[in-house]
């Protein structure tokens, strides 16, 4: 039996909050009724996770120097281990909690290099009874602009939905969605694939100085692998 892995990462600084708890019972319901699934769940409030500094090495070089400062190096290892992705924030002002903007903001670099394909993707926003619309939409599209495929986003209202309902419901829809889903592709995504390709496939090499910002997304793109790749689906295929 080949295991799964789920990472869930949760953007909440309360440990007693209803985003840990919504969410911690639907992956252990999602275990329970199928084995083959394991999880875990990284509450970004137990790392240390500094902002980002807008330095550009990530664009230049291919690294954050200040993965060697905090924590994040150990979330990104878990994420690139993971088959299936869960993005969780509770509502906060009509967006996604600080110190979930703060985690994104340090995959500046991963949202022009798609090196996330090949994995499929989940988000559960929770609200009591408002702004949800807007928290859900950003999180599918740091899902999509990383190379995720995603696949449904969960939303739970304090304020109309029963927790135990909810987790019933949505863990009949996750396993439908799993069983329904063909590929690691979508048309977004062959959108934004076929964008890098051509736009660093037209440009020389040796009309960029070393203070260019895209030298490392340049030499990323002009691989041998990747530009061989016909298709999204075929370079997340290979990137799995």
């Amino acid at each position: 039996m080949e295991m799964k892995k789920i990472v869930s990462i949760v953007g909440s600084n309360n440990k007693n909050s209803v985003t840990n708890l919504v969410m911690f019972e639907l992956l252990n319901n999602i275990k329970s009724q199928n084995e083959s699934y394991e999880y875990e769940i990284i509450c970004l409030s137990d790392y240390n996770i500094k902002y980002c500094e807008g330095c550009e090495v990530c664009f230049k070089q291919g690294f954050c120097p200040i993965d060697k400062k905090d924590d994040f190096a150990i979330i990104r290892k878990k994420l690139k281990e993971a088959n299936i992705i869960f993005f969780a924030s509770p509502v906060y002002v009509h967006n996604v909690s600080g110190i979930m903007k703060t985690f994104f903001d340090r995959f500046a670099v991963s949202c022009h290099l798609l090196n996330f394909a090949g994995k499929l993707g989940f988000t559960l926003t929770t609200t009591y009874s408002n702004g949800q619309e807007k928290v859900k939409l950003y999180l599918k599209d740091l899902q999509n602009s990383i190379g995720v495929k995603n696949l449904n986003n969960y939303v739970f209202s304090r304020a109309t939905d029963s927790i135990d309902e909810f987790i019933e419901t949505n863990t009949k829809i996750f396993f439908k969605e799993i069983e329904l889903n063909y590929g690691y592709t979508d048309r977004y995504l062959e959108k934004k694939f076929n964008q890098f390709k051509y736009m660093y496939g037209q440009i020389d090499r040796k009309n960029l100085s070393i203070n260019e910002i895209n030298i490392y997304e340049w030499e990323y793109w002009n691989q041998k692998w990747i530009k061989e790749c016909r298709s999204f689906q075929e370079f997340a295929v290979k990137n799995k």
